[in-house]
């Protein structure tokens, strides 16, 4: 295809912005068997954000394709699609997560360099920049990070800002490949790394927002149905208007609402945390949710809430030397602990932990210790500690 002259001389480009130079681009690439790509979008104040920029790197060149003039991408989306091509990207979830909600697609083939470099040292999540930086001692311009992307026509700047983030994929892909080979551990990466491939990863169900939430912790029955109601509300509303959940309804606001409904409208114009506009635009709406009668659904999704108990001080203990315990052994193993296990994921008994490159790395005595929630003493000696389970 013909290449459009650069306003930036840092590195040559293609610039796609009409529908024959995607099939172009298309074409040129169609027996490729892998591509690096990024996206540029603007998410605040909006549930669906705006594609602004998809930066492409292949064998043949690198492109820069605008969404904000192509009405139909499926030419690259298809791409993204094809289990023939490995995708490499970095934090790649997000821009995933991205063309799924707005296209309905689902990756297949992916290796991403911030899960990879989890792997391959003691950080996790690391910054683009910072592991250029790390691997080939360049430092990165990271100023256009929160540019406004939407505008046209995009500046020299930017241009170079957008380049930098595809240019380095391919030989970090190289790199780490041959790294986590030699660690046995590509195939840890693959197991992760294959979740953003599901479909029920991108997955937006209020119930689950639920029980992932610690608010409803804090509510009793009825309080806890009019929560679930009121979030899925929300979300209806927020697609509706296209705002944030947060625009719509303050998670914080929710809550309050929730423990002040059984006090009926008088209960909320009594809290100044919660607006006088807000109550009378909605009163109707929270009165309804809140007096429904529960379904089965509902019902069943109240069973599933986990069993919330406060730890004892010795329980609270142990589980920080458990940890302790854990980030030493990934320490070890020049693993990050944040890719490994949460603290929460410690205290919930995270199934993902019985299984896979997690259960190979932590050893059958630490996962079992997880399971028996023993609590632990300690007793210092002259020279050493003494580190006891306690019956």
């Amino acid at each position: 295809m013909a290449q459009t002259p650069s306003p930036t001389q840092s590195q040559p480009h293609y610039y796609v912005d009409t529908p024959t130079q995607l099939q172009a681009f298309a074409q040129e690439n169609q027996a490729i068997t892998w591509l690096g790509f990024d996206t540029e979008f603007i998410s605040e104040k909006r549930f669906y954000p705006m594609l602004c920029l998809i930066q492409v790197i292949t064998e043949h060149g690198v492109y820069l394709i605008d969404p904000m003039v192509l009405e139909d991408l499926t030419l690259f989306l298809v791409m993204v699609e094809n289990p023939a091509i490995l995708k490499i990207t970095h934090a790649g979830d997000n821009d995933y997560r991205l063309l799924n909600m707005l296209y309905g697609i689902y990756p297949k083939n992916l290796f991403d360099t911030q899960i990879a470099a989890g792997f391959l040292s003691n950080t996790y999540p690391i910054s683009f920049q910072n592991l250029v930086e790390k691997e080939f001692r360049v430092s990165l311009n990271k100023s256009f990070a929160v540019t406004d992307w939407e505008a046209r026509p995009i500046s020299p700047q930017q241009l170079d800002y957008a380049l930098n983030d595809v240019l380095y994929l391919p030989e970090l892909w190289t790199r780490m490949t041959a790294q986590l080979e030699s660690l046995n551990r590509l195939s840890w990466l693959q197991e992760e790394i294959v979740k953003l491939e599901a479909p029920k990863y991108y997955e937006s169900d209020t119930m689950k927002d639920f029980l992932k939430s610690t608010l409803n912790t804090q509510l009793n029955r009825q309080e806890r149905i009019f929560l679930i109601r009121l979030m899925a509300w929300r979300l209806d509303e927020a697609k509706r208007r296209n705002a944030t959940k947060e625009l719509v309804l303050p998670s914080k606001t929710m809550m309050l609402i929730a423990k002040s409904m059984s006090q009926g409208q008088a209960g909320l114009r009594q809290n100044r945390m919660i607006s006088d506009k807000l109550i009378q635009n909605h009163w109707d709406l929270f009165s309804r949710l809140f007096k429904t009668n529960i379904t089965a659904d509902e019902e069943a999704l109240l069973k599933q809430i986990p069993k919330w108990r406060e730890e004892s001080p010795e329980q609270a203990l142990s589980s920080e030397f458990l940890y302790l315990l854990i980030r030493d052994r990934c320490l070890k193993a020049r693993i990050a602990h944040t890719i490994v296990v949460s603290k929460s994921s410690l205290r919930s008994h995270d199934s993902s932990l019985d299984s896979g490159w997690r259960k190979e790395l932590l050893g059958e005595s630490l996962i079992q210790w997880m399971k028996s929630q023993k609590v632990v003493s300690f007793e210092m000696l002259d020279d050493r500690c003494l580190v006891k389970f306690v019956d």
